[in-house]
């Protein structure tokens, strides 16, 4: 099966003035990242605040992501606790078309075994008609993809390769070390180039507001600090909403936050835009 490889985007999910997924915002930040040269998007990762939506929600988003693709190897994130609902979005996931999915370990049972860790993957991976990458985002699911989980998945042939967003270039060195010719692909920009020299690909925040330079600067690692540039402004005014802020800003769409996160207030989503402007322009 052919593996994710490139630039991805993780996509923030668009929520209306009213809470509601916009599926023609979407459609219209699809549109541009394909129209830059992107090799593909996440769809319904942790930028997109998987675990905020039910599943008829998550339906409807990966539908409409399919529909409105242009092009871009979609990849689809099946983040759960529970291996049926992990499995019903594998399927899915194939039903419309994505070309792989990305999973996460079951981010609630921190103190799960290896072996159990092991057969929840070893589930999903049996289900799966696509390449499946692991999620490595241990600050967040506060469960790592250990070299133990990689030794006894790395003969299935559905397991695919890893999404890495630790932000270490250590779990880099490891990782690659570890899966062989099979996907990695880096979770922060600032490693950007080091995957890339390494035969890896990325999925990174500043690829769905600047996904020129991503490009760019896996092209010309002389790029790199231009794009570490970028991902600090945003991170200083927190990843996730500063992205929407300056979707919303562009006129992609409203892009609310559901509780429990919050977006940012009136004064620091005006500032973060000019700063924006004048590091990269809107």
């Amino acid at each position: 099966m052919p593996l994710p490889r490139g630039a991805f985007a993780p996509i923030p999910t668009p929520l209306d003035e009213s809470g509601i997924f916009d599926p023609q915002a979407l459609r219209r930040h699809l549109e541009f990242l394909a129209e830059s040269g992107l090799d593909g998007a996440l769809i319904m990762g942790t930028n997109g605040e998987f675990p905020s939506f039910d599943v008829n929600e998550r339906m409807a988003v990966a539908e409409a992501a399919a529909k409105f693709g242009g092009g871009l190897d979609l990849m689809l994130g099946v983040g759960s606790c529970a291996v049926p609902e992990c499995v019903h979005f594998v399927r899915t996931a194939a039903f419309f078309g994505y070309r792989s999915v990305l999973v996460p370990p079951p981010f609630y049972f921190r103190a799960a075994p290896a072996e159990g860790l092991i057969a929840f993957f070893t589930a999903v991976l049996e289900a799966a008609e696509l390449p499946v990458l692991l999620y490595h985002i241990p600050q967040v699911t506060g469960v790592p993809i250990s070299d133990e989980i990689i030794g006894a998945l790395i003969d299935h042939p559905r397991f695919s390769g890893v999404k890495d967003s630790s932000g270490d270039a250590a779990e880099l060195d490891r990782f690659i070390g570890r899966i062989g010719d099979r996907a990695y692909l880096v979770g922060t920009d600032r490693l950007v180039s080091a995957s890339v020299a390494r035969g890896g690909g990325s999925i990174t925040a500043v690829a769905s507001v600047v996904p020129e330079l991503v490009s760019a600067t896996r092209q010309d690692p002389g790029r790199q600090p231009e794009l570490d540039a970028v991902r600090g402004l945003l991170e200083s005014y927190g990843l996730g909403p500063a992205v929407k802020e300056i979707l919303r800003a562009r006129g992609v769409g409203a892009y609310r936050t559901r509780p429990p996160l919050v977006g940012l207030d009136p004064a620091a989503a005006s500032r973060l835009v000019r700063e924006f402007d004048d590091l990269v322009g809107l």
